[in-house]
């Protein structure tokens, strides 16, 4: 049976991270920072959604072959 909303929790398991430096263009920068204000995210929030789904997309077609 589902909870109501207000009940529901999420359980997030810590996992390790490791800190990288890329260089983007500036022009880039400023268009993800503007995507990201309007989505109410930082832009380091945002490049890593971009990041994992594009990731995710690789690895299943990698899985499906």
């Amino acid at each position: 049976m589902n909870k109501p909303e207000e009940e529901l929790e999420l359980h997030l398991r810590p996992r390790a991270t490791e800190t990288v430096s890329i260089k983007i263009p500036t022009d880039t920068l400023r268009s993800l920072q503007k995507v990201a204000a309007s989505q109410d995210i930082s832009p380091e929030a945002l490049l890593k959604l971009y990041i994992g789904q594009g990731l995710r997309q690789d690895l299943a077609k990698l899985w499906s072959e």
